[in-house]
């Protein structure tokens, strides 16, 4: 059995963490808003002072300009990042910005990594990942309608996209879309990054969800005959299935931790005002 009690250098890195929550995160949550996170005028300097403890990207490998740590460690670091809907935005460790960092350091050209990789790890700009889609079970990328025609040397993408989370105000994204129908059927779909302002593409909405404080909200996309170089294509052709999965795992540990780390303080929260609340004189605890 895997033992994931932190080792000593992990648990310098969570202590730094804690504190860190408590002097930088909690204090700014009143000026949070919904869909649009923290202002810039606040948000740019937290993440300054999180770089300078050493505490950037920590998920990414080294000479890609992180931590180095691995998902171990945000895994244990998202349990108290997720005690807050602006930390992890923060620390640079927000979805979907995390999985399309790993995903571009993992299949990324030299180009697609110094034009869209290196100003995400930096924090200039965010970024979506279009994969679920309404006419069909988000839960099963093996039954994407979401289509890629090669033109010559480009690209034509045709499709419906939902719950895109970041999609409004993201600089760029990445859409899984079928390239190869007729392909075994975790061979048949293919992963492409494109600039957000390409023609053909639109943000039709944001989706209404309760208690989003993260900024971007969660977009219903349209892609009519949205064109792309074939330069734009993320990693081999047919790869995109193989992609999501490399991408979609480690998020579900980070996703996992977060809601643990959101529990714990509901539930710190429920006792406190459990011990100070009087009804009839006596506290609601007894």
């Amino acid at each position: 059995m895997f033992d994931f009690s932190p080792s000593p250098e992990q648990e310098l890195v969570l202590e730094k963490v804690r504190r860190l929550m408590d002097e930088l995160v909690y204090p700014n949550e009143q000026y949070a808003r919904a869909h649009k996170g923290l202002p810039p005028e606040i948000l740019k300097p937290l993440q300054a002072r999180v770089r300078e403890e050493g505490l950037w990207c920590p998920h990414m490998p080294k000479e890609a300009g992180g931590l180095g740590m691995g998902f171990v460690t945000l895994g244990l670091m998202s349990e108290y990042l997720g005690r807050s809907p602006i930390a992890s935005r923060i620390f640079n460790t927000a979805a979907p910005d995390t999985g399309n960092m790993e995903l571009l350091w993992l299949a990324g050209s030299p180009e697609q990594k110094e034009r869209y990789l290196k100003p995400l790890m930096a924090a200039e700009v965010r970024s979506f990942f279009a994969m679920t889609e309404p006419e069909v079970s988000g839960a099963d990328p093996t039954t994407l309608q979401t289509t890629a025609v090669q033109d010559g040397d480009s690209w034509v993408i045709n499709g419906h996209k939902w719950f895109a989370t970041g999609a409004t105000g993201a600089a760029f994204g990445i859409v899984l879309a079928v390239t190869d129908p007729d392909a075994p059927v975790h061979n048949r779909v293919s992963a492409f990054v494109f600039d957000a302002d390409t023609p053909g593409f639109e943000l039709v909405r944001e989706i209404p969800v309760m208690g989003e404080l993260a900024e971007g909200g969660h977009g219903e996309l349209r892609f009519t005959n949205m064109r792309v170089p074939g330069s734009n294509m993320l990693g081999q052709r047919g790869e995109g299935f193989k992609l999501a999965q490399l991408r979609l795992g480690p998020g579900r540990i980070t996703h996992c931790m977060r809601w643990l780390g959101m529990s714990q303080r509901a539930l710190e929260m429920m006792v406190d005002y459990a011990l100070k609340r009087q009804t009839r004189g006596r506290a609601r605890a007894e």
